[in-house]
């Protein structure tokens, strides 16, 4: 490859383009490739994904918890970079923070109130040659002025003490889930933030300060620096095809990347119920992430214990080696390169007939950002693949072909082509690497189906009969398909032995459903019981529009 690149180089690199090329930090950014995010608090222990702010602090006293253990397995999985969720929205701090009197670890059974978990991650990451970086909700669910002037400074004070204390941080995670509901000191209330979140958070001023702290970081936020990176509009791990890299402010344009994050299991947190997603998923989202021109974000999950599940350790290890092996198939190494006169054509002449699966090709983006517009890859005269752009890196998979003759043209480009390399690969299969797929931790069963029977009252309510006593334990929700308007998004649910006389089992709500709407899990303490009533509380948009479809009882 060290060859390709020099012979590369002088062929094909070309002239300035007006195109604005990544920061340093946000190249090397890119060329991690994949980096993870971990969950972890006191979600963890409530069965929660978005905590309201109002769960004890106690309850947080993991036995076996190891950091150690969770870098080990990220790094089999091809992991550069570690970003620690050091608070969600919840507001618990996973550090002693001098600026929070209540709600730390310090206020809780580990280690006697003396840990300080944002220490042991980072110590744990760097141990391990990785970079450490930091998630900080900025919403805050807990704290009684949230919302009001005084929770900024507060903000801005954390992330100070992040930086100062637990540097260097590469990356600065900033969500973009602000505002709601909350218990806000107790005051129980939903708030809003006064001319929305840049201007609340003063986001300019906040990101300033922190990148003079760390001057090689990069921060995950809707503000528009040029060092900024994006969510791709989903939490699926995958960028649309023609993802627009380039985003505005005051006249100026900059380029903003994708971070592709989806949760290695179905959510951010642990829950009992839930198991790593199949391999071939994440295959996908590696080459629908990575291979667009992004990076992809594993969601981490450690359970009750402090660790990751065995199956999320191993499904990690299959993934890293399946990618490490799909990065050894260079089946475009000893090629000869010529180029066509008007420098939009470049043809690589094999020694020999190779098969391959894949193309991979990569813009120089410091010679002037991303020019192509279109582009197709011909094998022997035959188009085999072809897209809209191409950027850090674009990944075409394709059905097994057989050529001497491979040719990457740039149908569409401001000014000329400019790449940092062009190579054949083979797609690895999947099943050469997967093991066998998990079942739930808890192997907790649904009821069959076809024994219940569903009753509805009205829009919002919906009675499961099982037709007879049973354990009942609580449900799975699966949210609909068809747009937020009537999504439940806050739940009551009571059981019932005679249909008529009802005792409340669990309440809550369900949260990032926004950008995230895949099936909840609900679990109460196992009651007897004919009847469950789940009853529509709140809902993302519009009347409720819950569906017998949607529940999945479980019981036995």
């Amino acid at each position: 490859m060290k060859l390709f690149i020099i012979v590369f180089a002088s062929a094909f690199l070309s002239a300035a383009s007006a195109a604005v090329p990544p920061s340093a930090p946000t190249q090397h950014f890119l060329d991690l490739e994949i980096v993870a995010i971990v969950h972890y608090g006191l979600n963890t222990y409530a069965d929660k994904e978005w905590g309201y702010g109002d769960t004890p602090a106690a309850i947080f006293n993991p036995t076996k918890l190891d950091a150690r253990q969770w870098v080990a397995a990220a790094k089999a999985g091809g992991v550069k970079r570690i970003i620690f969720v050091c608070k969600h929205h919840d507001g618990f701090c996973l550090w002693p923070s001098k600026l929070n009197a209540d709600y730390t670890v310090a206020n809780t059974p580990w280690k006697g109130g003396k840990g300080d978990l944002v220490k042991e991650v980072r110590e744990a990451t760097h141990a391990a040659g990785l970079e450490f970086a930091a998630y900080l909700s900025p919403w805050d669910r807990h704290h009684a002025e949230y919302a009001r002037p005084a929770y900024v400074d507060y903000f801005h004070a954390q992330w100070a003490d992040l930086m100062d204390n637990y540097g260097p941080i590469t990356e600065i995670w900033l969500d973009g889930a602000n505002g709601g509901d909350g218990w806000y000191g107790g005051a129980k209330e939903r708030r809003t933030l006064p001319g929305g979140a840049a201007v609340y958070y003063k986001s300019g001023l906040l990101l300033d300060t922190l990148f003079k702290k760390s001057e090689n970081a990069v921060a995950f936020s809707s503000y528009v620096t040029d060092r900024t990176v994006c969510w791709p509009y989903n939490e699926k791990g995958t960028v649309a095809e023609d993802y627009k890299f380039y985003r505005m402010r005051d006249g100026k344009a900059y380029f903003c990347p994708p971070e592709a994050d989806t949760p290695l299991r179905r959510t951010w947190f642990w829950h009992q119920n839930d198991q790593a997603k199949p391999l071939s998923t994440l295959v996908d989202c590696y080459f629908e992430s990575v291979g667009r021109g992004g990076v992809l974000d594993l969601g981490l999950a450690p359970n009750m214990d402090g660790l990751l599940e065995a199956g999320d350790v191993q499904r990690l290890k299959e993934f890293g080696a399946y990618v490490r092996a799909y990065k050894a198939s260079d089946m475009s190494k000893d090629a000869k390169f010529t180029q066509s006169a008007d420098e939009m054509t470049l043809t690589m002449t094999l020694p020999e007939p190779r098969t391959f699966s894949a193309v991979e090709i990569r813009e120089n983006l410091a010679k002037g950002g991303m020019r192509i517009g279109a582009w197709r890859v011909e094998a022997d005269g035959a188009v085999i693949a072809r897209g809209p752009q191409v950027g850090n890196c674009r990944i075409a998979r394709f059905a097994p072909v057989t050529a001497k003759a491979v040719a990457f043209v740039a149908e569409t480009c401001e000014g000329k082509p400019s790449l940092r390399s062009f190579a054949l690969r083979i797609v690895p299969k999947v099943e050469d690497f997967a093991g066998k797929e998990l079942a739930g931790a808890d192997g907790t069963p649904r009821y069959p189906r076809k024994a219940l029977r569903f009753l509805s009252e009205g829009n919002a309510v919906v009675v499961a009969d099982f037709g007879k006593a049973v354990s009942v334990e609580g449900f799975d929700y699966v949210p609909q398909t068809d747009g937020f308007a009537g999504m439940t998004a806050g739940y009551v649910a009571s059981v019932s032995a005679d249909g008529k006389n009802w005792t409340n089992a669990s309440e809550g709500e369900f949260g990032n459903l926004r950008a995230n709407p895949v099936m909840q899990s609900v679990r109460f303490a196992p009651t007897t019981a004919r009847y469950l009533k789940v009853r529509a509380t709140k809902t993302i948009e519009g009347q409720p529009n819950l569906k017998p479809a949607q529940l999945y009882p479980i019981g036995k």
